[in-house]
């Protein structure tokens, strides 16, 4: 009976022993990030890890060991050519997560931003327009799936790949009040603007032009003095927006066609008079600081220069405006731009 004690104590300790050491063996063959979406079962798992490890059947069993199965956590995860079992295990069950890159570009639409940003982090873009627009709701009843834009700077952030769309939306609204300080507001307020005003002005100057500091406020100011005599901006940016909202925004538009001038849509801005009702992109910083801080002129009139890209002709004369006009429209058929 003794006997038999000790060979059972004898074989539990052995099988432990080898436990014990299976945790310490390098089982990984290379470096790499695993990727664990919310909800996946072990298997899921397992198949996610497979490719970098040596001995599959080894980690399963000392996964299960480790009772893993039950504490699976969401995230993106390092794993590095020399760990062993016992590593991997206890970095996926700590919740030890890498952040990951998440850049958010001058995106002209909600459904534009949420694609981009679904293929970032672990959200589809469903969840994230829902997550936005619950968030918007209960900010502001008024705000809707145009003016929500202005809440979302273009930046790289650094995230966890496991964020939920909820707290990536509080995530953005945190970066918002980060930009947008008291002696922003002041600025807008000094101008007659609101927030909201400025970004969208902000919008059309980031796609009229370069980010060049200097030709950002050019161009802003231009655009403010016309507002201020009560002119239409005629910004051809705001009509290719108006005929994108119409027409999809699936085609490469280079220029501007008269006939989408005559456009009622409220983005035309050939038409309608003021700004838009929104932005028409998620400017960059540069260009809402253009905005607040716009150079010192009194031009009116602006045309697209073809010898320096990204700059414009300015002036007052409305005969050398034509002729600016004239030079560009003639480079537009010369390279067969449409």
């Amino acid at each position: 009976m003794k006997k038999t004690i000790v060979l059972m104590m004898m074989a539990i300790f052995t099988l432990t022993s080898c436990h014990f050491m299976e945790g310490f063996k390098g089982n990984a063959i290379k470096d790499g990030f695993v990727y664990i979406p919310r909800g996946s079962s072990f298997d899921q798992v397992m198949d996610s890890l497979a490719p970098f490890l040596k001995d599959v059947n080894q980690f399963r069993s000392y996964a299960e060991e480790a009772d893993y199965p039950t504490t699976i956590k969401s995230g993106k995860y390092k794993i590095n050519s020399d760990d062993s079992n016992g590593a991997i295990i206890d970095r996926l069950q700590g919740g030890e997560e890498v952040e990951t890159k998440l850049t958010i570009k001058n995106h002209p639409t909600l459904y534009h931003l949420a694609g981009a940003v679904s293929k970032q982090i672990d959200a589809d873009s469903t969840q994230l327009i829902k997550a936005v627009m619950d968030w918007a709701h209960e900010k502001d009843s008024t705000l809707n799936e145009e003016t929500v834009k202005q809440f979302f700077i273009p930046e790289t952030y650094f995230v966890y790949w496991s964020i939920t769309p909820e707290k990536f939306m509080q995530r953005m609204d945190k970066e918002y009040n980060k930009v947008w300080t008291d002696a922003r507001k002041q600025k807008a307020a000094d101008l007659g603007f609101t927030p909201l005003e400025v970004v969208t002005l902000a919008s059309i100057v980031q796609l009229e032009s370069s980010d060049n500091k200097e030709e950002q406020q050019m161009v802003a100011k231009a655009y403010m003095n016309r507002l201020e005599k009560d002119m239409r901006l005629e910004a051809d940016p705001t009509s290719i927006y108006a005929y994108k909202l119409e027409n999809g925004f699936d085609q490469n538009v280079q220029r501007v066609y008269k006939k989408w001038t005559f456009s009622s849509n409220a983005y035309n801005t050939y038409r309608n008079k003021g700004l838009p009702p929104a932005p028409i992109c998620l400017p960059n910083l540069g260009a809402v600081d253009a905005v607040l801080s716009p150079a010192s002129h009194d031009y009116i009139y602006f045309c697209a220069d073809p010898d320096r890209p990204g700059f414009h002709s300015f002036t007052n004369n409305y005969s050398e405006h034509l002729q600016n006009a004239a030079k560009y429209r003639a480079w537009v058929k010369a390279n067969n731009i449409r």
